[in-house]
Parts: C-alpha cells; structure tokens; sequence
C-alpha cells in the first residue's frame, strides 16, 4: 500500500528547485547582513548568553559570527568577546583568570576550571570526556565528518568541550565558532562546544538525572559542531531539527525532546514547517519530520540512520561540496530513494493525524494527535488557504445511510505540489490511506467506502507541498534557503464531499 501510495504521490511533486531558485553567488550570502541586523544580531546573543533572553544559543552566536564582519569598533570588539572560549578573559562565561584543566581522549579534549563562578569538578569533566568521545565515535563511525581541526586552539587541533556555569541562564549547552568566513567560502568552520558544569536539579529540574541531560546536551550540541564542518551557514530549522532528532537516536529512553512537541507539526499543520520560531521553538519540535523519515527508510549505519546523514552530506558548503540548502537536501535525498520532499511531506502530515500508529514510539510517548482543520461544511466547496509546507485535515463521519462517499478537491496547480491524502478509518481499528489523483489545475475526485457499520470516519489531509522559494539567502523570512521568501504561500485549497451510494 505505502509503495502504491508514495507512486502516486510523486506525480504530485515538482522537479527539484531550479538553478533559479538555488543558492545565489556565495558572496551575496556573507554580505546579507546589513550593519542593523549585525547589531540586532549582536544583542541577542548578548541577551540570550546572559539570561536575558529566551532563545537558542548556538544559532544566536552563529548569526552573530555570520553578522560580524558587519560591525565595527566596540561593537566588533564586544562580538569577539562573546565568540570566545570560557579560557578567554572577557568571555561571557570565562574562567576568570582561574587555572584551567585540561582532560583529553584520542579525539576530543574537555576543558573546566575547579574554582570561581563556573567551577566544576574532575567527575563532571571525566563523565563529559567519555560522552562527547562516545558520541564523536558514533557520528565518525556512522560516515559524518568529523569536526574541523582547530589548530592549536584549546591547546591542539582536537574538538573542545567546556564546563562553565550556564544552567542559571537556563542554558543547557550551546557550540559557536572564532572563524572568520570568506565572503567566497568555502563555509566549513571549526567549532568549539560549553555545556553546564553540573545539570543541578534545582537549574534544571528532576524530569532527567544530571546524567542524562549531560547525554542528550553532548549529543545535540556535538552534533552542531558536526553540522558546522559541513555549513556554518545553512537554514537554522534544519539544523535544530536534525540535533534534536538525533538525541532521540543516541538516548532513546532520556526521551528530553518530547517537551519540543507542545509546539511542532503535530500540534499547529497550519504553521509552515520550514520555520525558525525563537518565541516558541516550534524549529526544534521539527525533529518529528526526520523520524518519520528514518523510520520509513531504516537503513543504518553505526546504529544511525543514513537518511539524516546523506541530507547533511547534501549541505556541504566545503571546498568541492555540493551546497544545497536545507529543503533543497532534503528533496534531492528522497528523490534518490524513489520519493520526493512534497511526497514524505504529505506523508506525514497525514500520518500526524495518528502519531500513535505513524511512530514506533508514538503511543508509549503519547505523542499529541494533529488537529482538524477549521473548515465549516456546508454543501458545495469548502474553502481554506494553506503555506507552503503546511497541510489542514477534514474529517466527515458516517450518517443513518449512504455506503460511499465522494470527495471532490480543487487545489493549487501542480506546480506548486499539492496532495490530498485520505485515510479511512475502520471500525476494526485498521485505517486505509491513499491519495487523490491531480490534474495539473490541482483538481481531482475520488469514491470511498462510508458504511456506518464499517466505517468510523474518513479524513481527508489537504497539504501545500510546496519548496519554491525566491530571493535565497536575502535574510527575509524564517524559512528555507537563507530567510528566502516563499513562492506558494497563501494558496487556496477547497474540498467537497457527498454521499454517492
């Protein structure tokens, strides 16, 4: 059934984005940031560094490193300080002046002070050496690049990690570079990595042991430095998205990424899910989108689904990569695996409708179920507007008669990649999903089985497929391909239905 379905639904998809809509010459992406933004960029990480602001850390300091060469004089002074290691006076969370230990495995080095305002103690640092080691392993085992070499910063060319006092900022772990970037590229950059000194219960609650959210912060945060080493620059969504999935595939019973799905796809379809949101965090309950994708193509290595990997790979801003931005990656992928981005995306919003079925863990966690859509049927069309990357459901439940029901839709063109998924609920428990075929107007029609003593309910999923963007990397919007402007937002979506037998 899923390869009949995933047949139809990659008539649906468009070609993958043309040399229009990819990625503009790369010095139009160092240049974006205007001196304004630079110093808007400059206090929020300030702001977010100091526990003023709510926000994530590592794409707050990554926006400031990417806006730096836009500032001047103390403002450029304070953005080198802010970018700097705890063992750098002047840092937002430096060491003091306090002597600095250093601890080091064959492929990473930890690095705390036992004195002052962000002592620690050698337990910590040794618990810190052996996850980051471990995880470092995975991910070189798994076929991720390695993070850059750093020189002699940190004392070798070996990642660092350190121990600072940062949970009461409410601050579990961020990683950030001191490279300067060419305007030219490439735009793979050392990294360096702080997590907390100790995950006390009373900064960081008892939900998890300090144990445990020291695990899941060295998975997240190492796995931005991996990230880095490929594009320092690519669409935040992604990459919180992907660092947050991972903890699910390191620490699978830490579960701490759970709390990212108060708001995520499965709680607001109607939201884009392509998007940045710092006030809510809706970039990190994305996670979702890629174990559904891992789940629906397990191919493994070092226990890693390759699916993430190979998107990454497809990111690669290095001398000789191939640079594609984060949706572009993501459909070029599912295109080499028989699929396409609009196909797994509908997928999924579909299959969100039923998060305990649609996910291995889905039941056990409890998963929230996506809601309906606002739609007010009446007879004739009914009419809604959908984003791009964004999908509404109706649901039609089974009357006194009637044994089918015809459900009619008139979407956007094809161009734009709309589908309508209906899934048909059986009485017995078992659901029943396939696409309505398009024409290229978007329109098309379909019968299904709607006897009340069979049939539960029928739900049809309208999505907006759609990755078309227009002025990549103009730092515009929260979406794909560098703050790009959608093309295909906004579209009209409308759906009928009527008994028919």
């Amino acid at each position: 059934m899923l390869a009949r379905l995933l047949t139809v639904l990659l008539s649906l998809a468009v070609l993958a984005p043309t040399s229009a809509q990819a990625r503009p010459a790369e010095p139009d992406k160092a240049r974006a940031a205007s001196s304004p933004q630079a110093r808007a960029a400059l206090d929020r990480a300030q702001g977010v560094l100091a526990g003023r602001l709510r926000g994530d850390a590592t794409m707050a300091l990554r926006d400031l490193a990417m806006s730096k060469s836009s500032l001047s004089g103390a403002d450029r002074a304070a953005a080198d300080l802010i970018l700097g290691r705890p063992s750098d006076p002047g840092d937002e969370d430096s060491y003091g002046g306090n002597a600095v230990t250093t601890t080091c495995s064959a492929t990473v080095c930890v690095h705390y002070t036992t004195t002052g305002a962000e002592a620690s103690t050698p337990q910590v640092a040794a618990a810190a050496l052996a996850e980051a080691s471990s995880v470092n392993d995975i991910y070189v085992a798994a076929g991720y690049r390695a993070p850059k070499p750093d020189g002699t910063d940190g004392g070798n060319a070996l990642p660092d990690v350190y121990l600072a006092q940062i949970g009461d900022k409410s601050l579990y772990g961020y990683c950030t570079s001191e490279d300067d970037v060419p305007d030219g590229g490439p735009y793979d950059v050392t990294a360096y990595c702080v997590v907390d000194n100790d995950y006390a219960p009373e900064e960081f609650g008892v939900r998890n042991t300090p144990l445990e959210n020291l695990q899941v912060t060295v998975a997240h945060e190492y796995f931005h430095a991996v990230q880095f080493a490929y594009d320092f620059y690519e669409d935040r969504w992604l990459y919180e998205a992907t660092a947050a999935w991972v903890e699910d595939i390191l620490y699978d019973d830490v579960d701490d990424n759970l709390g990212y799905l108060t708001y995520s796809p499965l709680t607001i379809p109607r939201a884009s899910m392509d998007q940045t949101n710092g006030a809510t965090g809706f970039h990190y309950g994305i996670w979702t989108f890629f174990r559904f994708l891992s789940e629906r193509y397990p191919t493994t290595q070092a226990g890693m689904p390759t699916i993430v990997r190979d998107i990454i790979r497809s990111l690669d801003g290095a001398a000789g990569g191939r640079d594609d931005y984060s949706w572009q990656a993501v459909d070029r992928v599912l295109r080499a695996r028989g699929s396409s981005g609009a196909a797994a995306f509908a997928l999924f919003a579909d299959g969100n409708r039923r998060p305990a079925k649609t996910y291995s863990e889905g039941a056990a966690n409890a998963y929230p179920q996506a809601p309906l859509g606002t739609f007010k049927f009446k007879s004739g069309w009914n009419v809604t507007t959908i984003d791009h990357l964004a999908s509404a459901t109706a649901r039609f439940v089974p009357r006194a008669s009637g044994t089918k029901l015809r459900i009619a839709v008139d979407l956007a063109d094809k161009v734009t990649s709309p589908a309508a998924i209906v899934s048909v609920y059986l009485k017995s428990g078992a659901v029943s999903t396939s696409a309505i075929s398009l024409n290229g107007a978007g329109n098309g029609a379909r019968t299904f089985p709607f006897a009340r003593t069979k049939v539960k309910a029928v739900e049809v999923t309208l999505v907006n497929g759609s990755g078309r963007f227009r002025n990549c990397f103009s730092f515009q919007t929260p979406f794909s391909c560098g703050g790009a402007v959608p093309v295909d937002d906004n579209r009209v979506a409308k759906v009928s239905a009527g008994i028919v037998g």
